[in-house]
């Protein structure tokens, strides 16, 4: 019949790694940090266990039992394993094994990533990064099931078992075409207001972020049309006469002799990027590594653009 493990005391175990290693009761015991007395009661037990002597006491010191000897190569090794699932794993940035996946916004894509990208390839090559593109609904299952380790973006109302960094603040801005009527002028509330504009709404359900942070206030725009992949809307605003709120921080990226810009004509407009991921990956070293790198490009890149409007925390 198979040896019940449930009746074995792990640290009967642990005493005969150390009597295999040492050959002596006083200095195994000094090596687990034990009472002879108690190491030997603890060897008597692991002695009526196994129905073997183990070890024999010579003028050179205790000498292993054949039956010993057979079964000390299994059992250093299961203590080693045993050792290395409990320790946390060692991350080493030049190890080419570690791969990070993370959710990240478009918003957050063309903000911060490129800035990311930069500093690992710089101080960590070998480290690979995966980028995934998912709506915030589906946030919580993938930090959950370890599926992303990080998600960034604008991420509001997450469960409280997630925990966040700020990363950044950025504001709305107006982006129509060149020649279009109300171009080449800040334009007033009501012309906002009255004004077709398109929604950029990278969920599913619920209202645009924007159409919520203009209900706080009490208003309501003109959604003439929505699209839920922010690539869409630059061409679409360039061949109409819709106007698209923008993030004040992506504007660089457009060309400046296709499109205008202007402030929102409304209070309160701006936004908070974090970094979210879940509590159990907290204490793991690769994670910390990880979020480190994000607090420093988050500081570059309140850096770039003043250092007046982006929110920065420690990484934890």
């Amino acid at each position: 019949m198979p040896m019940n493990l449930a009746n074995i005391d792990l640290k009967l175990l642990v005493v005969f790694d150390a009597m295999m290693a040492e050959g002596s009761v006083s200095r195994a015991a000094s090596r687990l940090g034990m009472s002879q007395p108690a190491l030997s009661n603890a060897l008597n037990r692991l002695r009526l266990l196994l129905n073997d002597r183990l070890f024999l006491r010579t003028a050179e010191g205790m000498r292993p039992t054949p039956r010993a000897i057979e079964i000390s190569g299994p059992i250093q090794s299961a203590m080693r394993q045993i050792e290395e699932a409990l320790e946390p794993t060692a991350f080493e940035p030049q190890d080419p094994d570690w791969t990070f996946s993370l959710a990240v916004s478009d918003h957050a894509s063309v903000v911060l990533l490129p800035l990311l990208i930069e500093h690992i390839a710089r101080i960590a090559p070998r480290v690979s990064v995966n980028i995934q593109s998912r709506p915030n609904e589906e946030l919580p299952v993938l930090l959950d099931n370890g599926e992303i380790d990080l998600a960034v973006g604008v991420i509001p109302n997450l469960p409280r078992r997630f925990k966040h960094m700020a990363l950044f603040e950025d504001r709305y801005r107006c982006m129509m075409r060149q020649g279009h009527p109300l171009a080449g002028r800040p334009i007033t509330l009501e012309e906002f207001l009255s004004a077709d504009q398109l929604s950029v709404k990278p969920g599913i359900s619920g209202i645009s972020r924007v159409d919520r942070l203009l209900a706080e206030v009490g208003l309501k725009r003109r959604v003439a049309t929505t699209v839920h992949q922010f690539l869409a809307a630059p061409a679409i605003v360039s061949r109409s006469d819709l106007i698209v709120l923008v993030f004040e921080k992506m504007v660089p990226i457009f060309d400046p002799s296709r499109f205008y810009f202007c402030p929102v004509p409304v209070p309160n407009m701006q936004v908070a990027a974090t970094a979210v991921w879940s509590d159990v990956h907290s204490d793991l070293p690769a994670h910390k590594w990880l979020r480190r790198q994000l607090a420093v490009v988050a500081r570059q890149l309140a850096a770039e653009y003043g250092g007046d409007d982006t929110a920065i925390s420690a990484a934890g």
